[in-house]
């Protein structure tokens, strides 16, 4: 086992490497597209480290929060996006390439997510997102019904269960009654319990089951388990947003925290919790909110569909005032969520 302090190094580099990734498809769709790509940076602020390839200036930079790719012409105040005759210009370029250039960082995310899950699947296996077997934490309404780990839940209130998203959907129905009857198989037995959810969850996870594939199944059931792992990502999204089941929004302090944890249990989990990882970031930049890629694709879908673009001034103010939201709810997660400052206040007055 790791010692923690490499542990923590591990997950800030595997965490890169998943920010490296989303970046590099912009980089690449760019180039593709015929746009001129200024920089690519591992970080913000300062740059500390790097080499010049090209027009592109490859840089890791001082601030580890992120990363970007500099386009020519990406904003309206650039030089590039000015002349009209620059044919490397982000702004002189169709929509339609405009639109896959932002999409592919994203889209890139989802892929890695892919590969990585494929590649479990046919070394050391991986999490059967298909089984409604599951581990029951302790003091919950789940282990005072009775129920226990490796329980293969089947049906709730007589509305047969196929997986553990259907479970939660079932317990998480609106105008549910207070106590909810739960049949589970325990070794080749059907039995009932009556379990009493709290806020829609009654503290059960997904059962720890490993399963190992051929290449020719892993493949198509990791893009299975791609598209789960977005529909799952998103129900919490919505959960926590509605204040409904256990779902909370999590911030890069307490990112770190999990993904270090799994690295110290191996490799193999590591992995996995870096496939989770990457298709939320995928779905949190796809969500169309100003200053994330899926805000600049709602900009350019509606030039897609009127032929005509938008006012590019009006566009970069969004952008900002989205991304100082953006930056808000940050510092508002990373401080009253991941570190609890905001509990600790509270309860010394």
């Amino acid at each position: 086992m790791l010692p923690r302090f490499m542990a923590i190094l591990v997950a800030i580099v595997g965490l890169g490497l998943l920010i490296a990734a989303h970046e590099a498809g912009h980089l690449v769709l760019a180039r593709l597209m015929g746009m001129r790509v200024e920089t690519y940076s591992l970080g913000f602020g300062p740059r500390i480290a790097g080499f010049k390839s090209g027009e592109t200036d490859y840089r890791l930079s001082a601030l580890p929060l992120g990363g970007y790719c500099k386009i020519a012409g990406f904003t309206p105040d650039d030089p590039a996006a000015q002349d009209p005759t620059d044919q490397g210009s982000y702004m002189n370029k169709s929509a339609w390439r405009r639109f896959l250039v932002i999409a592919a960082g994203p889209g890139v995310n989802y892929f890695v997510a892919f590969l990585i899950i494929a590649l479990l699947y046919v070394t050391h296996g991986f999490l059967d997102l298909t089984t409604t077997r599951i581990e029951v934490l302790p003091g919950g309404p789940a282990a005072a019904a009775g129920l226990q780990t490796g329980d293969r839940v089947i049906s709730v209130d007589g509305v047969p269960v196929a997986s553990f998203d259907d479970l939660k959907r079932e317990l998480q129905k609106p105008a549910a009654p207070p106590a909810r009857r739960v049949e589970a198989e325990r070794a080749g037995a059907q039995r009932d319990f009556l379990v009493r959810p709290e806020k829609g969850t009654i503290s059960v996870k997904l059962d720890h089951v490993l399963v190992r594939l051929p290449l020719g199944e892993a493949i198509p059931r990791a893009a299975h388990d791609v598209w789960a792992l977005n529909a799952a990502t998103l129900g919490a999204l919505f959960d926590a947003v509605r204040g409904k089941g256990s779902a909370s929004l999590a911030g890069p302090v307490a990112i770190v925290r999990q993904a270090s944890a799994e690295v110290r249990r191996g490799i193999a989990d590591f992995a996995s919790i870096l496939a989770n990882i990457s298709v939320g970031l995928a779905l949190f930049n796809f969500l169309p909110v100003p200053a994330l890629d899926g805000g600049r694709l709602v900009f350019l879908g509606v030039e897609l569909v009127s032929g005509h673009k938008v006012n590019q001034r009006l566009e970069s103010v969004v952008h900002v005032i989205g991304l100082l939201l953006l930056l808000g709810l940050i510092v508002a997660v990373v401080v009253f969520g991941d570190l609890q400052l905001g509990r600790r206040l509270f309860s010394r007055s």
